[in-house]
């Protein structure tokens, strides 16, 4: 991450995790789902930016961008990257 407050977990099922300070912001999971649990901070929002451009990319070769973790967290609701199926939380 370009961010120094910011860094990246990867589990042993290769589900991404990324931390801003020590908060957990966003969940990749090895299958696509993507869940935000909040845009705290300008800086963590930055964070945000980053993990979604490096991690996501959809079918269409379009990077992520901070707005689409943004509905997810202000919707409530979790999305599959590669199929843009949307679960309620």
């Amino acid at each position: 991450m370009p961010y120094a407050q910011a860094h990246i977990e990867i589990d042993d099922d290769e589900n991404i995790y990324l931390f801003s300070y020590v908060t957990l912001v966003c969940k990749l999971s090895c299958d696509g789902w993507l869940t935000c649990t909040g845009t705290y901070s300008q800086t963590t929002r930055k964070h945000i930016g980053a993990f979604m451009r490096e991690y996501v990319t959809y079918p269409s070769n379009e990077k992520g961008n901070y707005y689409d973790a943004k509905k997810c967290y202000e919707n409530n609701y979790r999305f599959n990257i590669y199929t843009g199926e949307v679960e309620d939380l």
